[in-house]
């Protein structure tokens, strides 16, 4: 997959993607036990883990472990809970059961996963709706609380999502944001978000955890996607970060890490039309975008665009 399609293009096919991943667990006896899709997080060494202690039949304790670690000190209680790209709705299904907010939210580009998490959640205070992270459908002010699990590194536009961020967050709301991104582009995102009004409280590396996660489950993950076609199967070590895949690769090689950020959004900076990264990292940016397109697809699934 090239950067010659434009960006409505990549999204649809991200759409596709995700959603050809739905129909694939719905052939499988785990589809609805599946919520999470994200690497996970393995408290290594000493390292306790956060969060509530969980029954030894929770589905996915390392999904749930890195949802813990992403909130750490911040107050969900009564908060009104929005989280763009929500998949089917595990990290919100977890924050709603361990943390009483007000309502949560789910904004996600796959109709699929949206599909999942609105029947898996009914309840009058659970909202989901198909939207794109760089336009979201929702107004302004909406949010005391906006998390980003994993998801961001498939927009190929990540300052139009970062403006979204802090439309959606009234004064004094949290942005809890977690992803894969390049190194060189971790400072970056920090001082776009701050232009808009966002200051850091929270920076913390975790590949190590999330490379020992995948180490540990990747390959037993794999297992829910059933028996596919061989074409399939290395673009299904990609979805769950396997050994050998490409993503894990980038996870354990050092041009990228895993970085937990928390902000508060404590200015409402005058809009401003002007770039907030540069033409360099948005052209990264669109790159990894692209990357994730071309990983992501599954071969048996995949329709010419």
């Amino acid at each position: 997959m090239g950067l010659d399609v434009d960006d409505a293009t990549l999204k649809a096919l991200q759409a596709d993607n995700f959603d050809s991943l739905n129909e694939v667990v719905a052939d499988t006896a785990f589809d609805r036990h599946l919520r999470f899709f994200n690497f996970g997080y393995r408290p290594v060494g000493d390292e306790q883990p956060a969060g509530p202690r969980l029954g030894a039949g929770f589905p996915n304790q390392d999904s749930a472990q890195l949802l813990f670690q992403l909130v750490g000190d911040a107050d969900l209680s009564e908060r009104d809970v929005v989280e763009i790209g929500c998949g089917r709705g595990g990290n919100l299904w977890l924050v709603r059961r361990t943390y009483q907010p007000a309502s949560i939210t789910g904004i996600d580009i796959a109709p699929r996963s949206i599909a999942f998490a609105s029947e898996a959640l009914p309840e009058a205070d659970c909202h989901f709706a198909v939207g794109d992270a760089e336009d979201v459908p929702l107004p302004s002010g909406t949010a005391d609380v906006v998390l980003s699990v994993e998801t961001s590194c498939t927009y190929p536009r990540i300052e139009s999502f970062f403006r979204e961020v802090a439309r959606l967050l009234r004064p004094g709301g949290r942005f809890l944001y977690t992803d894969l991104m390049p190194v060189e582009l971790v400072d970056p995102f920090i001082e776009a978000l701050g232009a808009l009004g966002l200051r850091l409280d929270h920076r913390r590396d975790i590949t190590a955890n999330v490379s020992a996660s995948r180490d540990a489950r990747a390959a037993r993950q794999r297992l829910a996607f059933g028996d596919r076609p061989d074409d399939d199967r290395s673009t299904m070590a990609e979805f769950v970060g396997e050994s050998g895949s490409r993503l894990y690769d980038l996870l354990t090689q050092g041009d990228y890490q895993y970085t937990i950020l928390r902000f508060t959004k404590v200015d409402e900076p005058e809009p401003s039309d002007d770039d907030l990264l540069s033409p360099e990292h948005q052209e990264r940016v669109r790159h990894l975008a692209a990357l994730a397109v071309e990983l992501l697809t599954i071969p048996s699934a995949a329709t010419p665009r």
